[in-house]
């Protein structure tokens, strides 16, 4: 008995000591004179032995020296896709976008008037087509309501002549040509690489506003003649790298954009003056 109540209080010692008061260094009391039976406080946890026999009570202690290692939750900020596969929502470029093209701020000044008139694009078929073939998003705050985004991708921008003309270099410029009689139309189709990088504003109930810059570098150009029809590649004096202006507005994955091209369509005295202006919609299929 007298053992029993020596146990107890033995263990009610241990206990407030190292679990009340968090004690970290070990204390061992003996329970009999020849020290084989005894009560151990390390880290939190009692180690009872008797007469060789040990018995371990409370929550086993981690090594101080261990290296945990957790898994903090995801939280993604860039994201890429191709085609629109693997974008996130917040991602306004759409893989395709349809809009028409025509040329603003125009100067014929170095044309005579009969050339300026032969000169001139209708706006009749005049289509521009872009595929985004890959895009890069990433967040700049944590709602995602800020985001800088980039695409690459290939446009292609048709201008169709307003009367029975063409156009071919001679003299070091591009100067318009009457069609032979059976042929009824001529356009030029420009190609360019392009990359658009903008800042996204994404508003609430998926509506958002986004601008930035185009760069575009010249693929290829060439003539179409119909009927029959004819496709010429010449040298037609465009120039190789464009830099303008984009912006979008939408709702969700459908969107109205405009680009404004900063640089003239031809070459500096190479052709007529021209800043290159496209409108449209992009969708996702």
């Amino acid at each position: 008995m007298r053992a029993i109540i020596t146990l107890l209080l033995a263990m009610l010692f241990v206990t407030s000591s190292a679990w009340a008061q968090e004690q970290v260094e070990e204390t061992t009391i003996y329970l009999s004179s020849d020290k084989d039976s005894s009560l151990t406080s390390k880290d939190g946890r009692l180690q009872l032995s008797l007469n060789g026999m040990n018995f371990d009570f409370g929550p086993k202690q981690q090594d101080k020296n261990q290296v945990v290692r957790t898994t903090k939750p995801e939280n993604k900020s860039v994201y890429f896709g191709i085609l629109g596969i693997g974008s996130p929502n917040f991602n306004h470029f759409a893989a395709v976008e349809i809009g028409a093209n025509t040329l603003v701020n125009t100067d014929y000044s170095s044309y005579s008037p009969e050339e300026a008139n032969a000169m001139l694009f209708s706006s009749h078929k005049a289509v521009s087509f872009n595929c985004n073939i890959a895009s890069l998003n990433v967040a700049l705050n944590k709602r995602r309501t800020l985001v800088a985004s980039m695409a690459f991708g290939v446009t292609s921008e048709n201008y169709t002549f307003a009367g029975p003309y063409t156009m071919e270099l001679r003299e070091g410029m591009m100067r318009p040509v009457k069609l032979n009689d059976g042929i009824k139309k001529s356009k030029l189709t420009a190609t360019y690489i392009h990359m658009p990088i903008t800042l996204d504003w994404n508003i609430k109930h998926h509506f958002f506003l986004s601008a930035g810059i185009n760069f575009d570098v010249l693929a290829g150009s060439h003539l179409k003649y119909k009927f029959p029809k004819t496709k010429i590649k010449e040298e037609l004096m465009l120039s190789p790298v464009q830099v303008g202006f984009t912006a979008r507005i939408g709702w969700k994955r459908l969107y109205g954009f405009v680009n404004y091209a900063f640089v003239d369509m031809f070459k500096q005295d190479r052709g007529p003056k021209g800043k290159r202006l496209s409108a449209g919609v992009g969708f996702w299929f």
